[in-house]
């Protein structure tokens, strides 16, 4: 398995067909959560508030793509496209299984660890006002099929 960012106006490392010029990432993070009412008694009619998503945080190493990234945590104002793509080895080429694409993205947070071994690494937040899980699923021949999809807008507070 591997994870490669599509980051617009920003280009990596990777070579793989189908996804030159992204950047390959090692840790990804990314959650949801609500508060939903348990009262005694009264399971049926729970209620439940908005969901708080995370941010997505990604840890990568050092590349060509590193000082765009760092320029953008610094001085970006314009949010842009970002796509996160989670691939593996098919028969015959690179597969895509998960995709997030997030809207207007800015970098939150940025910083770099190391030590004398192994290349340093940078871990980056990603904020953005929307997201679209796309899950592509596989059938029994192994042949991707039509992906399961679903959005969720931060500004409209909704699905969408």
């Amino acid at each position: 398995m591997a994870i490669y960012i599509e980051y617009d106006g920003i280009e990596g490392d990777v070579t793989a067909d189908g996804y030159a010029k992204h950047f390959a990432v090692e840790d990804f993070s990314f959650g949801v959560g609500r508060a939903i009412s348990m009262e005694s008694g009264n399971m049926a009619n729970r209620e439940s508030t908005r969901p708080s998503l995370s941010e997505v945080v990604v840890t990568k190493e050092l590349d060509k793509s590193s000082a765009s990234l760092f320029s953008q945590s610094v001085t970006g104002t314009k949010g842009t496209t970002v796509k996160i793509k989670f691939v593996r080895t098919g028969e015959k080429k690179i597969e895509k299984y998960l995709e997030l694409e997030l809207k207007n993205v800015l970098v939150s947070s940025y910083s770099v660890t190391a030590n004398s071994e192994g290349m340093p690494t940078e871990s980056l937040s990603l904020s953005y006002t929307e997201v679209l899980v796309s899950h592509f699923v596989f059938d029994g021949a192994n042949a991707n099929g039509t992906p399961y999809r679903h959005a969720y807008s931060l500004e409209k507070g909704k699905s969408v």
